[in-house]
């Protein structure tokens, strides 16, 4: 039985709305008819709450961190201005300490007693999201996130399944056998698997244009995975078709010395929407994947808006 969750950090407005609305967390997710949420823990300081309805924990992460890993000081240098810039990021002077943190944020999500945890597979740092010139291909990466995992893995039961997601920058982007295996073998733990995240899939083909399109280039991919495929066992369900803003983007040949700081969360949102899907197509993709976990992963603004985005969505998943 598939179990449908949405995603929520627990962020000072949002609780504030569940108060003026009059309703506990508990309520807001049984007025959707879901199982339950699956909570970011954005930073080892918050005040964890929500274990009842908790299924699944998204954990921290950092988009550019490989450099840190592997100590590349020269390009650490060239993207940060200083050593307590570096801090801020990684919140640690070290990678010693940023295990640690690690460790933390996993023992954090552990004590909401989740049945799984969700773990970021990419690698980009601020310039190459614009530039699209990547330092580091998939391999790399996966070799480093595996590496960076197997420090942590001995603190996680082997009753808590980690799913590893995909991106559309280097990692784990599921366009190729190979580098799942390479990836999977790797990993030290027993409990692994895949959270398919739709929208970002769409995100690795810039030439879709419709949703039927999608649901065929995602049915494709899986079933490239072969055999594979059964470590597929969450979806973040939601619709990307960003092609069209990507070729733009890519034609105008972006320059990064025309980089504005605050042009980053906008670019990225033009390119990862997260909007819902306004056809049948997750009904499709979901009989066909067969996952345990589906989780309405969308952008919101505010709680109603997301619960008119959800209900609609959940229609075209046949859940009412």
């Amino acid at each position: 039985m598939v179990k449908y969750l949405f995603n929520y950090p627990v962020i000072d407005w949002y609780e504030k709305e569940l108060q003026l609305m009059g309703q506990s967390l508990g309520e807001y997710v049984a007025s959707m008819k879901l199982d339950g949420i699956e909570q970011l823990i954005y930073d080892n300081n918050m005040i964890l709450k929500y274990k009842e309805s908790t299924i699944g924990v998204h954990l921290e992460y950092w988009s550019y961190w490989i450099d840190f890993w592997w100590n590349n000081q020269q390009r650490l240098d060239y993207i940060f201005e200083s050593n307590e810039e570096k801090k801020h990021y990684y919140k640690a002077q070290n990678i010693y300490e940023w295990i640690e943190y690690i460790k933390k944020n996993i023992t954090l999500a552990l004590n909401l007693k989740p049945q799984y945890l969700v773990w970021h597979v990419s690698e980009a740092n601020v310039q190459e999201i614009f530039t699209y010139n990547f330092y580091y291909n998939d391999r790399q990466v996966l070799l480093a996130t595996s590496e960076v995992f197997n420090e942590v893995a001995k603190i996680i039961p082997d009753n808590v399944l980690i799913l590893f997601e995909n991106l559309w920058w280097p990692g784990l982007r599921l366009n190729s056998m190979e580098n799942v295996v390479y990836f999977f073998e790797k990993l030290k733990h027993n409990n692994v698997g895949i959270m398919l995240d739709t929208g970002h899939l769409m995100n690795t083909n810039i030439n879709l244009t419709s949703e039927l399109e999608a649901s065929i280039f995602i049915k494709d991919i899986v079933n490239n995975l072969g055999s594979f495929a059964s470590l597929i066992k969450g979806v973040h369900l939601n619709c990307s078709l960003s092609g069209q803003y990507q070729k733009k983007f890519i034609e105008q040949q972006f320059k990064f010395c025309e980089f504005d700081k605050h042009r980053l969360w906008e670019h990225i949102t033009k390119i990862d929407k997260h909007e819902i899907f306004q056809t049948k197509a997750p009904s499709f993709l979901i009989d066909y994947i067969q996952p345990q976990y589906v989780v309405h992963e969308l952008a919101y603004d505010n709680l109603i808006l997301l619960r008119n985005k959800i209900m609609a969505q959940s229609r075209n998943c046949k859940m009412y």
